[in-house]
């Protein structure tokens, strides 16, 4: 049986930088102590299909460490964060070692729950953002 390890986030911001950190490491075990231990947690790569569940989104990201490695930095950051819940709209810029230049940015939304072992991510959602909102002076739309 696979043991699960967790780390304690004291805030959806100190698990958003090491989910990131663990992204750009390309680090398996560090991604998946960010995310929740739970089955309803879901991830959506950019392009890529809908991951439901503890396992299928681990496959997701070892599938994604087994490709060429990226440089992600986050910017244009909108929180609104309550006693338990917290949801991050930031911009990703992907650089890809081999390639020129940067990849189209992307529109991410993550969502971290608060639980009894700190704050933990429960969806990642990634989607190639449109050229005229590259976060460049396009006015912020509220659906």
């Amino acid at each position: 049986m696979e043991v699960r390890r967790k780390n304690f986030f004291a805030s959806p911001q100190e698990a958003e930088s090491a989910f990131y950190d663990a992204r750009n490491r390309g680090d398996i075990e560090g991604m998946m102590a960010v995310w929740a231990d739970e089955e309803d947690i879901v991830c959506i790569l950019a392009g890529g299909p809908r991951a439901s569940g503890y396992d299928a989104v681990r496959e997701v990201w070892r599938r994604a460490f087994a490709g060429a490695h990226a440089d992600v930095r986050i910017g244009n950051a909108v929180v609104i964060q309550g006693a338990l819940q917290a949801i991050h709209s930031v911009h990703e810029t992907l650089s890809v070692a081999g390639e020129r230049a940067p990849r189209a940015p992307l529109a991410v939304t993550n969502v971290f729950m608060r639980g009894p072992l700190g704050w933990h991510m429960v969806l990642h959602h990634a989607s190639v953002m449109p050229a005229a909102q590259d976060g460049g002076d396009a006015p912020k739309t509220l659906h």
